[in-house]
């Protein structure tokens, strides 16, 4: 690739490589749960930022109901780049998206992508093979995210694509290239870093919210200090 060129996630070759954030979760979030999973993402990126402030940073997601949203949303209040694999054609895609409101939010959401592609879909779109398809961009943000956010309830099961498998796939993929970072753009593999996150069908009780996982040195102070520089802007001071 050629100085000044760009790839298919808008990157320039002579730039500093991003960190790049991926995201797994629920799609079935409780609503009175959401501003405290807002406040705990945003934390997370605010840590990450203050620790590598000449950093730029990505966030990997297909932009599916529920977590992936919200950690869209928090990403691009806090700066970061969306990059999004779609999973399949939008139009198809977009069938998954029942209501006009959701519907609404994806495209608003997808327009304010730095780049954005479709995984192509080897064979009509049956239940197996959109299975299939979701299995694929699980995996690509398993593999290709620095760190692994997972807004998940941390209740196992067996479901292909589901955040208990993407966290199955990270697993394989830090143990098959470890933590040399020799293909990671600069960086090596990060923490997992898991939002205990309730959800409508749950079959426990639902946890409260938190992290679990290893944030940056410090990441309290760092994300206070963010917090405070913030409100001081706000001021005017």
């Amino acid at each position: 690739m050629k100085a000044g060129n760009t790839n298919r996630r808008g990157e320039r070759a002579d730039q500093q490589p991003p960190l790049v954030f991926g995201v797994s979760g629920h799609r079935d979030l409780v609503a009175r749960s959401i501003p405290t999973l807002r406040k705990q993402l945003s934390r997370v990126f605010s840590s990450f930022r203050a620790a590598y402030p000449h950093t730029p940073f990505q966030l990997l997601t297909p932009l599916a109901e529920g977590a992936d949203r919200l950690a869209a949303e928090v990403a691009l209040a806090s700066g970061i780049d969306l990059i999004v694999p779609l999973p399949m054609e939008q139009a198809e895609y977009e069938r998954d998206f029942i209501t006009a409101k959701s519907l609404a939010e994806f495209r608003a959401l997808l327009a304010r992508a730095k780049s954005r592609w479709e995984i192509p879909m080897a064979a009509k779109a049956g239940t197996r093979n959109r299975t299939r398809q979701y299995a694929k961009v699980g995996e690509l943000i398993a593999r290709d995210s620095h760190v692994l956010i997972l807004l998940w309830d941390g209740e196992e099961n067996r479901k292909i694509g589901g955040t208990a498998w993407v966290r199955m796939r990270r697993d394989h993929w830090v143990r098959k290239k470890g933590n040399s970072g020799s293909d990671r753009k600069g960086f090596a593999y990060g923490p997992t870093i898991q939002v205990v996150t309730p959800r409508v069908s749950g079959s426990r009780p639902r946890p409260r919210p938190a992290i679990i996982g290893e944030l940056p040195p410090n990441a309290g102070k760092q994300s206070a200090s963010v917090e405070i520089r913030s409100r001081l802007r706000e001021r005017g001071e």
